[in-house]
């Protein structure tokens, strides 16, 4: 479903528009609360290997995450926040060696032909993500919230069907009707 359906006001702002948007459809995933935070701690291998910047709003780490491209992200690990990469970027592959002060990995970024944000054209930019205003400044932070829960009972659980007298099909659908 999209923004300019919904019942309350929305931004008039595209990018707030399309953030409100994600938040919406979030809030109805599977009709249940969802988990919002990573279950591990920052130092679990899985977590520690994916690691490419602090989180500066919240005690965790952004990850790269694990689903991989061709729509780049970093996922927080406390919060519901999301950093969206640039479309320009081809490829990222989270490097062994770390930043001595932020003791997160650094990444090498490839960028598509002729796409690419950095002075000079370059195709590939190794960074930290923390530290790096080119590709901060290229990227779009999305905010969700805690606080999402889902109204009612949920979609259609075992044996509800989809509506009978009155409902949505059933008897009655089509043809010429009762007489």
């Amino acid at each position: 479903n999209s923004a300019d359906w919904a019942l309350e006001p929305t931004p008039e702002d595209p990018i707030d528009k399309e953030d409100e948007n994600k938040e919406r459809q979030i809030k109805r995933m599977a009709g249940k609360s969802l988990m919002l935070h990573c279950p591990l701690p920052e130092k679990h291998p899985l977590i520690d290997e994916l690691t490419v910047s602090p989180d500066p709003d919240s005690e965790g780490v952004f990850i790269l995450d694990p689903h991989f491209g061709p729509k780049w992200r970093l996922v927080s690990t406390r919060e519901a926040t999301i950093v969206y990469l640039p479309k320009s970027i081809e490829k990222i592959v989270v490097l062994n060696k770390k930043d001595d002060i932020l003791d997160c990995h650094l990444m090498k970024i490839f960028f598509k032909d002729g796409m690419s944000p950095i002075e000079g054209g370059a195709e590939t930019h190794t960074c930290c993500f923390a530290n790096d205003p080119v590709l901060q400044s290229s990227s779009r932070f999305f905010h969700g919230s805690e606080r999402m829960k889902a109204s009612g009972r949920g979609g259609r659980g075992r044996g509800r069907g989809r509506g009978g007298r009155g409902g949505r099909g059933g008897r009655g659908r089509g043809g010429r009707g009762r007489r």
